[in-house]
């Protein structure tokens, strides 16, 4: 599961799988995490040349990027973190989510 928050992940109880996930969530799914994955590298490339004042407002930028980013594939952190449950238990959808990755990844 993508942890988003991670002091705040390990607080939180497990998300919940949801029983089914659809085609489009999935395909928003896997263009969330990427846009999350390319944020988050390119936050901790920045995390790693700034110095101690700097990194308190890096992360609150990386956090809200994240943040606008799932918004804007119509998810939040919560539900997210319900579909990266579901992918991590179950070898089928991480597979097809894989594969979207990729496609997206690639510009397919």
């Amino acid at each position: 599961m993508l942890s988003l928050a991670p002091a705040a992940a390990l607080a939180a109880p497990p998300a919940t799988v949801p029983d089914k996930v659809s085609q489009r969530d999935l395909r928003n799914y896997a263009s969330a995490l990427v846009k999350v994955l390319e944020i988050r590298r390119i936050a901790d490339h920045a995390w790693k040349a700034a110095g101690p004042a700097e990194r308190a407002s890096l992360k609150a930028q990386s956090q809200r990027a994240i943040y606008e980013a799932l918004a804007r594939y119509s998810f939040t952190e919560a539900s997210f973190n319900q579909i990266s449950a579901a992918v991590e238990r179950t070898p089928a959808l991480r597979r097809r989510v894989r594969d979207l990755v990729m496609r997206e990844s690639l510009d397919l």
